[in-house]
């Protein structure tokens, strides 16, 4: 079965703007999907990236054009600048992840659930009664979800995901990886369904 490695951030806007469209190219190929939220706190100062804030002016200005018109393109709303950007807390990937370790299925949802959030509601996603009203909503235990998510167990996995990033050359959320490609970026997902055509 085709796998494809997953890294991705709940605080990156370009992951939000990819997870629907990677989320139809999953079941259009029956593809398996193992997805890793990673901190790229630890990944930027190793791989030569920079956080927006310290960006230079011409790279932010940039950046919130792209957005505007990537967000336009993909007909996908998108706040370019939320109020509670950005995302401090890695409360909302520990959640992501431990949906996952707990085999909910729909846990792919939730994290879109979350961007959503930040990304189109201009919700604070590191309040963790906004994480508990998303939880909720889905009709998801939020007190066995976030009790896990706290734990030195969870938050080992996140820094096991981190880690198998680093190895594996990550460096920019999303990244996609089909056996030793790796495709950086929501604009790459028609490369991405490319290389699954070619392997069916």
């Amino acid at each position: 079965m085709i796998s494809i490695d997953y890294f991705m951030s709940h605080g990156s806007p370009w992951t939000f703007l990819g997870h629907g469209r990677l989320g139809v190219l999953i079941k259009k190929f029956n593809v398996n999907l193992n997805m890793y939220p990673v901190n790229y706190g630890e990944i930027f100062p190793i791989s030569g990236g920079l956080p927006v804030s310290k960006r230079p002016p011409q790279r932010q200005n940039l950046r919130l054009q792209e957005l505007n018109r990537w967000s336009k393109f993909l007909n996908i709303k998108l706040n370019p600048q939320p109020k509670f950007f950005p995302s401090k807390s890695v409360l909302p990937s520990l959640i992501i992840i431990a949906a996952k370790i707990q085999k909910i299925e729909n846990y792919f949802e939730l994290a879109d659930n979350i961007m959503n959030s930040l990304w189109v509601r201009n919700q604070d996603v590191d309040n963790e009664d906004v994480l508990i009203n998303i939880l909720k909503l889905m009709n998801l235990n939020s007190k066995k979800i976030i009790s896990f998510a706290k734990s030195e167990e969870c938050k080992k996995i996140f820094e096991e995901y981190t880690q198998l990033a680093i190895k594996k050359n990550v460096f920019g959320a999303p990244t996609y990886i089909i056996n030793d490609q790796i495709y950086w970026g929501q604009d790459r997902l028609d490369f991405v369904e490319r290389h699954l055509l070619s392997l069916n």
